[in-house]
Protein backbone atom coordinates (compact mmCIF):
# COMPACT_ATOMS: atom_id res chain seq x y z
CA UNK A 1 0.00 0.00 0.00
CA UNK A 2 1.46 3.35 -1.00
CA UNK A 3 1.11 6.58 0.98
CA UNK A 4 -1.91 7.72 -1.05
CA UNK A 5 -3.77 4.50 -0.31
CA UNK A 6 -2.90 4.71 3.38
CA UNK A 7 -4.45 8.19 3.58
CA UNK A 8 -7.58 6.97 1.78
CA UNK A 9 -7.76 3.92 4.05
CA UNK A 10 -7.55 6.14 7.15
CA UNK A 11 -10.64 7.99 5.90
CA UNK A 12 -12.66 4.84 6.63
CA UNK A 13 -12.04 5.40 10.33
CA UNK A 14 -11.61 9.16 10.60
CA UNK A 15 -14.30 11.78 10.29
CA UNK A 16 -14.26 14.63 7.77
CA UNK A 17 -13.32 17.15 10.46
CA UNK A 18 -12.19 19.89 8.07
CA UNK A 19 -15.59 20.19 6.35
CA UNK A 20 -17.38 19.79 9.68
CA UNK A 21 -15.36 22.59 11.26
CA UNK A 22 -15.93 24.93 8.32
CA UNK A 23 -19.68 24.35 8.46
CA UNK A 24 -19.78 24.97 12.22
CA UNK A 25 -17.79 28.19 11.74
CA UNK A 26 -20.26 29.27 9.07
CA UNK A 27 -23.14 28.54 11.45
CA UNK A 28 -21.54 30.70 14.16
CA UNK A 29 -21.15 33.57 11.70
CA UNK A 30 -24.75 33.12 10.61
CA UNK A 31 -25.94 33.43 14.22
CA UNK A 32 -23.87 36.61 14.59
CA UNK A 33 -25.53 37.98 11.46
CA UNK A 34 -28.97 37.28 12.87
CA UNK A 35 -28.16 39.18 16.05
CA UNK A 36 -26.67 42.00 13.98
CA UNK A 37 -30.02 42.25 12.19
CA UNK A 38 -32.42 42.00 15.14
CA UNK A 39 -30.64 43.68 18.09
CA UNK A 40 -29.89 47.27 17.02
CA UNK A 41 -32.08 49.69 18.96
CA UNK A 42 -33.04 51.42 15.71
CA UNK A 43 -34.62 48.27 14.25
CA UNK A 44 -38.40 48.21 14.52
CA UNK A 45 -39.50 44.55 14.55
CA UNK A 46 -42.00 43.53 11.88
CA UNK A 47 -43.35 40.38 10.27
CA UNK A 48 -40.24 40.27 8.07
CA UNK A 49 -38.08 40.27 11.20
CA UNK A 50 -40.03 37.27 12.46
CA UNK A 51 -39.61 35.58 9.07
CA UNK A 52 -35.85 36.24 9.21
CA UNK A 53 -35.65 34.63 12.65
CA UNK A 54 -37.71 31.63 11.54
CA UNK A 55 -35.65 31.21 8.37
CA UNK A 56 -32.45 31.35 10.39
CA UNK A 57 -33.70 28.68 12.80
CA UNK A 58 -34.62 26.37 9.92
CA UNK A 59 -31.29 27.04 8.20
CA UNK A 60 -29.38 26.29 11.41
CA UNK A 61 -31.18 22.97 11.82
CA UNK A 62 -30.61 21.95 8.19
CA UNK A 63 -27.02 23.16 8.32
CA UNK A 64 -26.28 21.16 11.46
CA UNK A 65 -27.70 18.05 9.81
CA UNK A 66 -25.54 18.80 6.76
CA UNK A 67 -22.49 19.18 9.02
CA UNK A 68 -23.10 15.79 10.57
CA UNK A 69 -23.65 14.16 7.18
CA UNK A 70 -20.59 15.84 5.66
CA UNK A 71 -18.55 14.63 8.63
CA UNK A 72 -19.39 11.11 7.41
CA UNK A 73 -18.40 11.92 3.78
CA UNK A 74 -22.00 11.97 2.48
CA UNK A 75 -21.75 13.31 -1.08
CA UNK A 76 -25.46 14.12 -1.34
CA UNK A 77 -25.25 16.44 1.67
CA UNK A 78 -22.02 17.88 0.31
CA UNK A 79 -24.16 19.09 -2.60
CA UNK A 80 -27.09 20.19 -0.41
CA UNK A 81 -24.81 22.54 1.50
CA UNK A 82 -24.35 24.47 -1.78
CA UNK A 83 -28.09 25.23 -1.71
CA UNK A 84 -27.82 26.43 1.89
CA UNK A 85 -24.91 28.64 0.83
CA UNK A 86 -27.00 30.17 -1.95
CA UNK A 87 -29.83 30.89 0.51
CA UNK A 88 -27.39 32.75 2.75
CA UNK A 89 -26.29 34.93 -0.15
CA UNK A 90 -29.94 35.62 -1.04
CA UNK A 91 -30.64 36.65 2.56
CA UNK A 92 -28.65 39.84 1.88
CA UNK A 93 -31.39 41.07 -0.43
CA UNK A 94 -34.28 40.66 2.00
CA UNK A 95 -34.26 41.80 5.64
CA UNK A 96 -30.85 43.56 5.71
CA UNK A 97 -31.64 45.44 2.48
CA UNK A 98 -35.08 46.35 3.79
CA UNK A 99 -33.61 47.68 7.04
CA UNK A 100 -31.06 49.71 5.11
CA UNK A 101 -33.77 51.23 2.87
CA UNK A 102 -35.82 52.14 5.96
CA UNK A 103 -32.75 53.72 7.59
CA UNK A 104 -32.91 51.31 10.53
CA UNK A 105 -29.31 50.15 10.04
CA UNK A 106 -26.34 52.06 8.71
CA UNK A 107 -24.57 51.38 5.44
CA UNK A 108 -21.59 50.16 7.46
CA UNK A 109 -23.74 47.67 9.39
CA UNK A 110 -25.30 46.47 6.14
CA UNK A 111 -21.87 46.00 4.59
CA UNK A 112 -20.68 43.95 7.57
CA UNK A 113 -23.83 41.80 7.41
CA UNK A 114 -23.35 41.25 3.66
CA UNK A 115 -19.67 40.34 4.10
CA UNK A 116 -20.50 37.89 6.89
CA UNK A 117 -23.26 36.24 4.84
CA UNK A 118 -20.92 35.90 1.86
CA UNK A 119 -18.21 34.49 4.16
CA UNK A 120 -20.74 31.99 5.53
CA UNK A 121 -21.68 30.92 2.01
CA UNK A 122 -17.99 30.63 1.03
CA UNK A 123 -17.27 28.41 4.05
CA UNK A 124 -20.20 26.17 3.12
CA UNK A 125 -19.09 25.92 -0.51
CA UNK A 126 -15.55 25.00 0.53
CA UNK A 127 -16.89 22.41 2.99
CA UNK A 128 -19.16 20.93 0.32
CA UNK A 129 -16.29 20.76 -2.16
CA UNK A 130 -14.04 19.05 0.41
CA UNK A 131 -16.79 16.56 1.25
CA UNK A 132 -17.42 15.67 -2.40
CA UNK A 133 -13.71 15.27 -3.17
CA UNK A 134 -13.09 13.12 -0.09
CA UNK A 135 -16.20 11.05 -0.77
CA UNK A 136 -15.01 10.33 -4.31
CA UNK A 137 -11.52 9.44 -3.06
CA UNK A 138 -12.91 7.11 -0.40
CA UNK A 139 -15.34 5.45 -2.85
CA UNK A 140 -12.54 4.86 -5.37
CA UNK A 141 -10.35 3.38 -2.62
CA UNK A 142 -13.13 1.08 -1.39
CA UNK A 143 -13.84 -0.02 -4.95
CA UNK A 144 -10.15 -0.78 -5.41
CA UNK A 145 -10.26 -2.92 -2.26
CA UNK A 146 -13.42 -4.64 -3.48
CA UNK A 147 -15.61 -3.37 -0.61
Amino acid sequence: MNNKNIKADKMRYQKNSSAYGLILLGMAISVHVLFSIITPKTVVPSITTAAEILLNIVLLLVTFLAAEKCKAYDKKWGMYIFIVAAIHVLRIFFEPSSLLRKGQITGFAFTLIAIELIATAALFVIAGYITIKKHDKLKAHLKELGE
